[in-house]
């Protein structure tokens, strides 16, 4: 398995939050290999996301799809790791 994790600078985290329904779950819930979703709770402005894909392949396909923007979310860094171990 491989994760694609993302940190952003969050403006306004109760917006962001209730955006994550309409903006972002419905697209990840249907990308190709997807396993678990995980949106973290800003820190000091910022949040962290953690996308576990089956494949190598198919993270990095997700990481290339565009998303729409959120208003007031920022990309600051992704990374593509591969999972090591699991509980």
């Amino acid at each position: 398995m491989y994760a694609i994790v993302a940190n952003v600078t969050v403006e306004n985290p109760e917006s962001a939050r209730l955006l994550l329904a309409s903006a972002r779950e419905p697209i990840v819930s249907r990308a190709p290999g997807i396993v678990h979703g995980y949106w973290l709770e800003p820190v000091a402005g910022v949040g962290t996301s953690v996308l576990i894909f089956e494949t190598k392949e198919h993270a990095e396909s997700a990481a290339k799809y565009p998303l729409p923007p959120m208003p007031g979310v920022t990309l600051l860094d992704m990374t593509i790791r591969e999972v090591f171990a699991q509980i």
